[in-house]
């Protein structure tokens, strides 16, 4: 009466909380579609385990939590964002949910294409050719499709519940307050060049300025920017409670951190996202999610001045599609 799902979960075994913005958003909408059965998690950020490898074998369905996943090249088992390799093959056929591409990366040279057949083999196996897979991107769409596997496009799945209706719900002219984020991992000199102009706006345009700390190393670069005025920043603790108790609030979100600034559309915030890679870029080409490139940091002022609609389109009957396979 009672069946197993089992679940690769891109929150465990890291401190990226925008994985866990990811992962709560994939177990709200699998228990809305099997809300009686038990759940058993694994970790992609870990290899698997024999205790994993027996879940996985009494489970009704595998499902893989979407992130920025997938590669064009296998680089080793334990180095891998998902570490599955050609051990791993025993647990197969495991369903995406907003499953997404790292980057743009081709990875063509002679020497490379022994990998990019190994990932080829690895992902025809963990990937389902049963059921259709969700992916977050048209890109993610057709990099699947060459690797002959079927895929819809959804939109990520924490954009699912933002409805027409739930989004005239968002306050269109700016707040007095701003939550914002920083990336830690793409501190170039452009990109701290760039931090220092947003916080600068920020500071200039807004009462009080909130910086969500979304992974550690977010405080090492606030701090190396030695920026004036730093002590007005409100630092806002690194876990999901702290940010959800900010943005329900009455506030706006400007920041380089995607599921940060999807968060606060969850919580009906006026919201812009600043585009550090490929993937805001590509949702956003889909849906129309607000974004704008850090190339471009000093045009955050006509979306801070002017009223702001948050016209995003979701693609509800694929999503509706994808979730029929279930039923």
């Amino acid at each position: 009466m009672y069946n197993t799902i089992f679940l690769f979960d891109t929150s465990i075994a890291t401190e990226n909380l925008g994985d866990f913005i990811i992962m709560d958003a994939v177990k709200k909408q699998l228990r809305g579609i099997f809300k009686d059965d038990f759940f058993v998690s694994t970790a992609t950020h870990d290899t698997l385990g024999k205790s994993a490898k027996e879940w996985y074998h009494s489970a009704e369905y595998s499902f893989v939590g979407g992130t920025n996943l997938l590669t064009d090249r296998f680089i080793g088992r334990n180095r891998s964002q998902w570490k599955y390799g050609f051990r791993d093959m025993q647990v197969s056929n495991s369903i995406g949910v907003g499953l997404g591409w790292q980057s743009y990366k081709n990875y063509d040279r002679l020497m490379e294409r022994p990998l990019k057949w190994a990932q080829k083999k690895i992902y025809r196996s963990a990937l389902s050719h049963t059921y259709m897979h969700s992916v977050r991107d048209s890109y993610t769409k057709r990099k699947l499709s060459q690797l002959g596997i079927d895929s819809i496009n959804t939109a990520c799945v924490t954009m699912w519940n933002l409805t027409p209706d739930f989004l005239s719900t968002i306050p269109e002219r700016k707040s007095d307050t701003v939550v914002t984020t920083i990336t830690n991992y793409c501190k170039s000199p452009e990109h701290l060049h760039v931090y220092r102009e947003l916080l600068s706006i920020l500071l200039d345009s807004y009462e009080h300025v909130k910086l969500w700390i979304q992974a550690g190393e977010d405080y090492e670069v606030f701090q190396s920017l030695a920026l004036p005025n730093a002590e007005r920043i409100e630092l806002v603790s690194p876990n999901l409670p702290a940010l959800d108790r900010v943005l329900d609030g009455d506030v706006d979100y400007i920041g380089t951190r995607l599921h940060a600034g999807i968060r606060a559309l969850q919580h009906q915030n006026r919201t812009m996202i600043i585009e550090l890679d490929n993937r805001a870029h590509e949702i956003a080409r889909d849906t129309n999610l607000p974004t704008l490139s850090f190339k471009k940091i000093d045009q955050v002022i006509d979306f801070i001045e002017h009223p702001q609609t948050m016209d995003i389109q979701i693609p509800l009957d694929n999503i509706a599609q994808w979730k029929a396979q279930f039923k």
